[in-house]
């Protein structure tokens, strides 16, 4: 009977040690069974590193777009561009030089071909009819031309602001050919004026308005009365200004581009006026008329100066105007005839 029992409890236990077997952890691979697992001189845990990928990491699927250009990146360069004739100022009843200009700035080359006998620097309106005619057909021959013809022109002088500027001109459009040739020549308007309007001095004239030598400054009797020219460049001096304010002062002349006169108003205590003048545009420069007492007054006497201003005042130019005018392409000089 208890042989039987036991049996029937062996029985019973059996099943339950087996599976609490199958329950207990295995030990690791490397490991002798009953060792520990932590670094004995450490007090943490060692766990092994996980498993390493042998494969790459995927790449970004999208691109991203580049941002603005930094404060160091340079600005895109602009087109570049050849400056043809700017403004004169000139009109159609100007003498030769004035005709000839209007020519250039519309690029009237065959009036410009019939005109070139007829001026006084022949050699750069001849340059600038060639230069001319090779934009117009653009051949090898006619650069060729226009080439040797820029390149004949004579050295002009500070005075002729009208020549100068057409020479400077014709040599920037053959310049850009020859550093691009086979191009178009990317042509457009002039900016600003080639005779800026300004008032560079005073002369002294007689009645035959002949400039009146003897002093070195402009000057007449405190009575006034003394007939004096406006030295410079302008159209039409449309007002005459005596220390800033309107004058009153009548003006002689015989109209646009021609020299203009005037009588000195009485001193009344000052002595000297500085004399400005208005134009159809701005008109820049100051000058001085001074009054000497002990001078003869009236009207011819000689007290004036053919050079012009005082120092610290517009300087005139040094070399002679065109005979008889201050018309473009020479501004009226205290040292040529009126």
């Amino acid at each position: 009977m208890k042989d039987i029992s036991r049996i029937h409890l062996l029985a019973m236990v059996l099943p339950v040690l087996v599976a609490l077997a199958a329950c207990a952890p295995s030990t690791p691979s490397g490991t002798r069974s009953g060792s520990p697992t932590e670094n004995p001189g450490q007090g943490t845990s060692q766990q092994a590193p996980p498993p390493q990928s042998t494969s790459e990491p995927a790449g970004p699927t999208a691109v991203v777009p580049a941002g603005p250009a930094g404060p160091d990146v340079p600005p895109p360069v602009a087109a570049p561009v050849v400056r043809w004739v700017p403004i004169g100022p000139i009109g159609p009843n100007d003498p030769q030089e004035g005709r000839m200009y209007l020519f250039a700035q519309g690029r009237d080359c065959d009036q410009l071909r019939d005109g070139v006998d007829g001026t006084t620097f022949r050699d750069v309106w001849s340059a600038v009819t060639s230069v001319c005619y090779a934009l117009r057909n653009g051949t090898p021959d006619l650069w060729r031309e226009a080439d040797s013809a820029t390149a004949a022109m004579l050295p002009v002088p500070s005075e002729r602001c009208l020549e100068q500027t057409v020479a400077a001109v014709v040599r920037g459009v053959v310049r850009y050919h020859q550093a691009h040739p086979g191009e178009s020549i990317p042509l457009e308007p002039g900016a600003g004026v080639s005779c800026p309007r300004k008032l560079t001095g005073l002369t002294v004239v007689d009645e035959q308005r002949n400039p009146v030598p003897g002093l070195a400054r402009p000057s007449g009797p405190p009575a006034g009365g003394t007939l004096v020219r406006l030295d410079g460049y302008y159209v039409r001096v449309e007002a005459l200004l005596i220390d800033g304010q309107q004058s009153g002062v009548e003006r002689l002349g015989d109209g646009d581009y021609s020299p203009a006169y005037f009588r000195t108003p009485p001193a009344e205590g000052r002595s000297s006026i500085t004399i400005s003048i208005q134009d159809t545009l701005d008109a820049a420069g100051a000058v001085r008329f001074f009054y000497e007492p002990g001078q003869p007054s009236g009207p011819g006497s000689p007290t004036g100066s053919p050079s012009g201003t005082p120092p610290g005042t517009a300087t005139p130019p040094s070399s002679t105007t065109t005979s008889g005018t201050g018309v473009p392409g020479g501004p009226v000089s205290s040292a040529g005839t009126p």
